[in-house]
């Protein structure tokens, strides 16, 4: 019974989330734009997003390269945890389409992650236009591609998620010339680093004679590359620093993306094997803990009533107190009725009253 009622309650519960609305939102990750509805409510309670919607990209982009987009948010009303989610989408259909169907790859995202969904805190209002820097790799292949930001947010009265996309954006992706400086297709950043250390990258450069890093916000001189390394100074509390690269070569000289690299505080490990086992041994644990305390039914009915032991250890004590009785009547001659003969005595008479029966009976004298 306890069973079924832990089940029906574990179903409640489980309903309960999928239902309703998340207003803190699910966490960065890849996501199609079709769980916009169930992220947030179900498909009755959404509306329609008034937010103005773009995305910002340069003149130039290479196949297989390295770019950099701006997605703007403009003009919308969300709740008071001032939060929007952010998906970067190749259609708007729902459906197949994240960047990665059509070839592109997210380097970095604005929280300095690889995801195609952001979570976005900021100053969203109907006078503010909010940016957001994203880093991909276009496509291997050159052609004409299609980009669209959609969005998905609260209302500041509640109850309600609202829903947006963005017309395309057509990006073309050219040839890359042979001369030109560039980091190589297969290098991939750094996003993310250890408080207090300080963080040594590699670059992969390809038709570059002098490289040089610059820190953005920082009156600090460019950094040397020098033998396709340079150090990036300790962090000392979490936050993020963005960086580019300047590669100098025959060809034209080029700027990569800024970059994002991101320092936060050690985490805990955990070995899930051991968290597993350490689960399952509590659950044997508890569950034999409860067959202990259950009542033995059956042992307390038979012994209810039965003292055989109570009363044989009684019978034994009483056995060793008493003294050992003779039936006298057995032992004993029978006492004539006029008494034991004079100058008898009862003794006399167990040992010798008998015989002088007998001599009675014989005619003899007393």
């Amino acid at each position: 019974m306890r069973f079924k009622v832990a089940f029906v309650l574990l179903l409640m519960i489980l309903s309960t989330t999928i239902s309703t609305a998340n207003p803190g939102g699910k966490g960065d990750s890849v996501r199609s734009r079709d769980c916009a509805g169930s992220c947030h409510a179900s498909s009755s309670t959404n509306g329609i997003s008034e937010a103005d919607l773009d995305i910002q990209y340069p003149d130039q982009v290479y196949a297989g390269l390295l770019m950099e987009i701006e997605t703007w948010i403009s003009f919308v009303e969300v709740s008071s945890n001032n939060m929007v989610g952010v998906s970067l989408l190749v259609n708007d259909e729902g459906a197949k389409d994240l960047p990665g169907i059509d070839g592109w790859e997210v380097v970095t995202d604005p929280n300095g992650g690889t995801n195609n969904y952001v979570e976005i805190v900021d100053s969203f209002s109907l006078q503010n236009t909010v940016r957001q820097t994203w880093t991909l790799r276009a496509p291997s292949s050159p052609g004409v591609y299609e980009l669209y930001v959609a969005v998905q947010h609260g209302t500041p009265d509640g109850g309600v998620a609202m829903t947006g996309i963005s017309d395309a954006k057509q990006v073309t992706v050219g040839e890359v010339p042979e001369n030109l400086p560039r980091l190589s297709p297969e290098w991939e950043p750094v996003n993310t680093r250890l408080i207090g250390e300080e963080t040594e990258i590699t670059l992969q450069l390809l038709n570059t004679d002098t490289a040089f890093v610059e820190l953005k916000g920082s009156n600090q001189d460019p950094i040397p590359v020098v033998d396709n390394k340079f150090t990036i100074p300790a962090a000392v509390n979490p936050g993020t620093v963005e960086w580019r690269v300047i590669m100098i070569g025959e060809g034209p000289t080029q700027q990569s993306p800024w970059f994002r690299i991101t320092a936060q505080e050690p985490g805990w490990e955990v070995d899930e094997f051991a968290l597993y086992l350490q689960g399952f041994a509590l659950f044997i644990l508890c569950v034999g803990l409860v067959i202990l305390q259950r009542p033995r039914s059956e042992g307390i009915e038979s012994n209810k009533y039965d003292n055989t032991e109570d009363v044989a250890s009684q019978f034994g004590r009483i056995q060793e107190s008493s003294p050992v009785m003779v039936d006298q009547s057995v032992n004993n001659p029978p006492i004539p009725e006029g008494g034991l003969p004079e100058g008898w005595t009862m003794e006399q008479w167990e040992y010798y009253g008998q015989e002088h029966l007998d001599s009675l009976a014989r005619g003899g004298q007393q």
